[in-house]
């Protein structure tokens, strides 16, 4: 490489090891053939990361033997690298995902990475194995504290097939430096070892459990592994945040906690108190029977347990059949198919964004008592055709009905086997003469349509039943075979078209000769998300947009009415 042109590998290490550390691992290891200097730049680089699957492909027992030793060998080198010359190391990341039989034979080399790994100051200590399975508790890779029991570690990555042994109940087993600590899918000997592990780590600020199990040998066959029962975090006094999923009970005393996530084993009735994080900001409840877990008047009381909550979310939550949510500070609110809730009231006047997704079929009335004028709405459904007439129910007692501004919808198959489709309600849309006048014509900004899965017989049923009385500024659809397909974004533009062709005559949509909002359409342009292709003028300008782009672009076409 000319040395004048090469003015880059002049600069000082640290740098060129910023450059390294922003490229993808590929790019990052071809620039080790560049030159002498960036060979030495790339050895010395603090972020290590070791992968089989890099290494190892399928083969003949004996290849893949031989694949397996020379894939050891150069994890060892690369760390007595470090060790020998004294550098430190930032991050080290091990990513395995050999067989059982596989593991356990290469399981004294990962500790005596990860011993390395530690003499070398690591910071970050990524490791991840194969998913814990409960047939198999003693192929698990053993941790002992001395292994990882480093000052200066300061955030630590379990996951998958890795047993904590009762080592970790030692009182002289200390993580002074933790500040972050995350499990997944890990099994521990006994279930006190994470609380006091936890206990010993008086800098930590987040930590995550999800899905650890706790070894039982005296059980039988199954029941030697269950998922951990409970988990106790007090005396924390620089705790920020928690992430704790399938853990039947959970109490958190911290009080500058801010952020609290917490998804149940949806099996298992649970219980969780946290009353005492009187500076939570963020609150994520999953699987949860609210019903269970509060009383009916506990959102009433928000501002008083939590007077700084600024976002509450609540998934697949078993609810109460009326909600009033009562809270001055909260800025955000998501609901996401949340059962048995047929009411919800929302007085919270600095709220700026609600969010609702529902998969069922029966849709709950909303109230908004006080809001934002900045609020934003998004609802989003998944229906079956047959049910779009709710639709227009649900805007009718969404108050106050300016509020929808984004309404996304996925539209599924049905075929109707039996007479509950064929009420009243639905013969509407069969009959349009027999819709009433009094039907609401809302104004929403955007629909987006996520989803049609029909065959084309049906595509003008749809249109039928969705847009009478809709009236919306942007309609946008996804391309994508399981979603929207070009066929239907074709009909769709076509519908469009013969709409506005008709415009000063009646239709089926009209009742008592009043025109319906389709009459008043002068205008259709459409853009792409990756073409930007602005004002298709005509069919034929569409089918070429459409030919242009792929499945796999994952475009969206949005229409724009005027």
């Amino acid at each position: 490489m000319d040395e004048k042109m090469d003015q880059i590998s002049g600069l000082p290490e640290t740098i060129l090891h910023d450059i390294l550390s922003r490229l993808p691992k590929k790019d990052a290891i071809k620039t080790s053939v560049l030159s002498k200097t960036w060979r030495e730049i790339f050895d010395t680089f603090p972020i290590l990361s070791i992968c089989d699957r890099e290494s190892i492909r399928r083969s003949s027992k004996r290849k893949k033997d031989q694949q397996i030793k020379t894939f050891l060998d150069y994890g060892k080198q690369r760390l007595l690298r470090f060790s020998e010359q004294g550098l430190a190391i930032k991050e080290f990341k091990v990513k395995l995902s050999l067989t059982c039989y596989e593991l356990q034979l290469i399981y004294p080399d990962v500790d005596q990475w990860l011993k390395l790994a530690s003499e070398c100051d690591v910071q970050t200590l990524k490791l991840c194995l194969p998913t814990l399975k409960k047939d198999d508790p003693c192929l698990c890779y053993i941790l002992h504290p001395g292994v990882i029991e480093a000052r200066s570690l300061n955030k630590l990555v379990l996951k998958g097939r890795i047993r904590f042994d009762k080592e970790f109940l030692n009182p002289s087993v200390k993580f002074s430096s933790l500040c972050v600590l995350s499990l997944s899918h890990v099994l521990f000997d006994d279930e006190g070892a994470i609380e006091h592990a936890i206990s010993h780590c008086p800098l930590i600020e987040h930590i995550t459990l999800k899905w650890c199990h706790v070894y039982n040998p005296q059980g039988a066959g199954d029941m030697q592994i269950s998922l951990m029962k409970s988990v106790s975090m007090h005396g924390l006094q620089k705790l920020k945040g928690v992430d704790i999923r399938g853990v039947q009970n959970v109490y958190i005393d911290a009080p500058n906690i801010e952020k609290i996530y917490y998804g149940a084993d949806s099996y298992e009735p649970s219980k969780m108190n946290f009353d005492s994080c009187g500076n939570l900001r963020a609150l994520t409840l999953m699987n949860m029977k609210i019903d269970f877990l509060f009383t009916d008047t506990w959102f009433l009381h928000l501002s008083s347990k939590f007077p700084f909550l600024e976002s509450l979310e609540l998934v697949e939550c078993s609810m109460f059949e009326n909600i009033n949510i009562s809270t001055s500070q909260l800025k955000a609110l998501v609901l996401s198919n949340c059962s048995t809730m047929d009411k919800l009231e929302i007085d919270t006047p600095n709220l700026l964004s609600f969010r609702y997704y529902y998969a069922g079929d029966d849709l709950p009335s909303i109230s908004f008592l006080s809001c934002s004028n900045r609020l934003e709405v998004d609802v989003r459904f998944n229906m079956i055709h047959p049910r779009l007439y709710q639709l227009g129910k649900f805007v009718e007692q969404f108050k106050p009905q300016k509020l929808l501004t984004s309404l996304s919808l996925s539209i599924r198959t049905c075929i109707p086997s039996d007479e509950r489709f064929y009420d009243h309600e639905y013969r509407f849309w069969e009959d349009p003469y027999s819709l009433p006048p009094t039907l609401p014509v809302p104004s929403i900004k955007h629909l987006v349509i996520r989803s049609v899965r029909e065959d084309k017989s049906k595509y003008s049923l749809i249109m039928n039943r969705l847009f009478y009385g809709w009236c919306p500024e942007t309609i946008s659809l996804s391309l994508n075979p399981s979603h929207c397909t070009k066929a239907f974004i074709e009909f769709f533009y076509w519908w469009l078209l013969e709409t506005k062709k008709a415009k000063g005559k009646f239709c089926s949509y009209c009742y008592h000769k009043s025109k319906c909002w389709l009459h008043g359409l002068k205008d259709v342009k459409v853009t792409s998300s990756v073409k930007n292709d602005v004002n298709v003028v005509d069919f034929v300008h569409l089918k070429s947009l459409l030919c242009r782009l792929s499945s796999s672009d994952n475009a969206n076409i949005s229409f724009r009415l005027k």
